[in-house]
């Protein structure tokens, strides 16, 4: 039997968005919500998106990992930056 940990508690969800330059680009959440529609639903509103898709569940230690209580969301990447990979080295 799966732990509570490990049971989907949330989503990585990518929305599309329209820049003031009317270029294409995205920002990616985490979302804490359990139903899916609910999180892209979250996600658009957050950034007032155009268009959305689930990536990943996250199940609840991952939630606590990156801080976020039940119906959060946290963006992770927005093109301007992108704190996964900020303080990597670069070639």
């Amino acid at each position: 039997m799966a732990s509570m940990d490990q049971i989907a508690a949330g989503w990585i969800v990518t929305v599309g968005i329209i820049k003031a330059d009317n270029s294409i680009g995205h920002v990616v959440y985490a979302v804490a919500l359990i139903d899916p529609a609910e999180a892209i639903a979250a996600a658009i509103r957050a950034c007032d998106g155009e268009a959305a898709v689930i990536n990943q569940q996250l199940n609840a230690a991952q939630l606590r990992d990156l801080g976020l209580d039940a119906g959060g969301v946290l963006a992770l990447f927005d093109e301007k930056t992108d704190p996964i990979t900020s303080n990597m080295p670069r070639h």
